[in-house]
């Protein structure tokens, strides 16, 4: 058995979505004033938390009403009360319920992710020379108005030569199956 969440549209009992960690062959209606009725479940699980009660939740907007839950038959029921008279939700009612496992004849086989190391080492340069030019323009900006310490100098010329080495990373034997990355400076 698996997991799934539905959403139900209170006014028509219409299913609104379904995620599902198996089958989907969930189908739900209102068969009356406040009675909901969904196909293709194997009955509640515990909404997660589990301490938030059995197997649905409401809108905050409606969550003094009363719902009484049966599964016979193949037939999940819901009956919603509103002090104790029959009530149709204004909103939406999430429901978590067991549903089949998915045969495994109809998972999609799914090709393997093949990163493409020259991308990925171009995609790796851009991102570090990002940091690098946010870390060297205010450093500049204080050496270019005669205000830079002695240490932001030393500093800007640390973030420069790793710029360079960036630049130069392309030019490495084995690029781009493998790279040897500058230090990035302290």
């Amino acid at each position: 058995m698996a997991r799934a969440a539905i959403n139900i549209v209170g006014e028509t009992g219409a299913l609104f979505d379904i995620t599902s960690l198996g089958g989907k062959d969930v189908d739900s209606y209102r068969s009356g004033v406040g009675v909901y009725c969904i196909t293709g479940t194997q009955g509640m699980v515990p909404f997660p938390p589990i301490d938030q009660g059995w197997g649905y939740s409401l809108h905050p907007s409606e969550n003094t009403a009363k719902v009484d839950i049966t599964f016979a038959e193949d037939l999940l029921k819901l009956t919603v009360t509103m002090d104790g008279e029959p009530y149709d939700l204004k909103t939406m009612i999430t429901l978590h319920i067991l549903v089949p496992d998915i045969p495994l004849e109809e998972v999609p086989d799914f090709p393997p992710v093949v990163v493409d190391p020259l991308e990925a080492a171009q995609a790796e340069i851009i991102r570090l020379r990002v940091i690098a030019d946010y870390a060297v323009a205010p450093l500049q900006d204080a050496v270019d108005v005669d205000e830079a310490t002695d240490a932001e100098v030393d500093l800007l010329k640390a973030w420069k030569k790793y710029r360079v080495a960036l630049s130069r990373v392309p030019d490495q034997e084995q690029y781009p199956g493998t790279v040897e990355w500058p230090a990035v400076p302290a």
